[in-house]
């Protein structure tokens, strides 16, 4: 196991527990959520070392790799993807900055079974994916007819927008990896992180069994402040936050699973409403998921 001694964020070395969640998904071990006594920022400390996460999404459940699975809240998850997929890529359209058409470059990271970089390519985008699951780079590789690379450094471009949909949260070397990241953004281009924030209505209610944070794959929780503080240390700037409110309504319901043990009808209506409320004009921008659209 690893724990954390120095915050990714504010580099402090002092850290309170803050609550213990359990992995509803593979392990069902329990974890421990840690805060920065600095600067507030979360974590999963103790985590498993590198070594052993992979075993952790190993699951017919865990949805990006698992292209096949098929409950009720899958299904779900699936029909609203399609319609989030046509808005994700009107975001990025929208702000991106291309003064040549042929040089309208994504790069997806943590690209999973292929879907958005897909989505993209039939855009008009000359797309790169990087995917460190090899399952799940197979089904993307399938999906798009190029060649999925398991890790940034294989790629050699600069491009006008880097794309992580729910991966930031996921990668054990978080500064490495945004630095990594900013290099092969251009000078004028854009990067697009989405995470859960785990300040919103929605975890607030549901507290450990709160589905966003999905530990240990989730290692780090961010809100705005601590994502601002991160991407200041590497000199980047967030231009703009957007909500993903349909989010709130798939983590309510998997919340409620979570807090059940089983999806029953009132359990889905009680997560829908939940994610109604999560989404009111009264949460002062906390949403359950945020967009943080980024420049140099």
């Amino acid at each position: 196991m690893h724990t954390l001694t120095e915050c990714p964020v504010c580099k402090g070395h002092s850290f309170e527990p803050l609550m213990i969640c359990k992995d509803y998904t593979v392990s069902h071990e329990t974890f421990q959520l840690v805060r920065c006594e600095s600067c507030s920022f979360v974590a999963t400390s103790p985590r498993p070392d590198d070594s052993e996460l992979g075993k952790y999404y190993e699951s017919k459940d865990y949805i990006s790799h698992a292209p096949k699975s098929s409950s009720l809240l899958d299904q779900i998850y699936k029909i609203s993807r399609v319609f989030t997929l046509r808005w994700k890529i009107s975001i990025v359209k929208t702000n991106t900055f291309t003064p040549h058409e042929n040089e309208n470059r994504l790069l997806d990271y943590g690209c999973g079974t292929g879907d958005f970089l897909n989505a993209a390519r039939k855009k008009g985008f000359s797309v790169s994916g990087v995917e460190p699951s090899a399952i799940a780079r197979s089904y993307a590789e399938q999906l798009t007819h190029q060649q999925i690379y398991n890790s940034i450094s294989q790629t050699n471009h600069e491009y006008n927008a880097i794309t992580l949909w729910h991966v930031l949260e996921h990668v054990p070397d978080l500064n490495e990896k945004v630095e990594q990241l900013k290099e092969r953004l251009a000078k004028n281009g854009t990067m697009f992180i989405a995470v859960p924030n785990h300040r919103s209505i929605d975890a607030q209610t549901y507290k450990s069994e709160w589905a966003g944070y999905d530990v240990p794959r989730h290692l780090w929780h961010f809100n705005r402040d601590t994502m601002t503080q991160l991407l200041k240390g590497h000199s980047l700037r967030i231009e703009k936050i957007i909500p993903m409110k349909l989010d709130a309504f798939y983590v309510s319901m998997l919340s409620e699973k979570n807090k059940n043990g089983k999806n029953t009808t009132k359990a889905m209506l009680d997560g829908f409403i939940n994610g109604l409320k999560s989404n009111t004009a009264s949460n002062k921008g906390e949403y359950s998921s945020l967009i943080y659209i980024i420049r140099k």
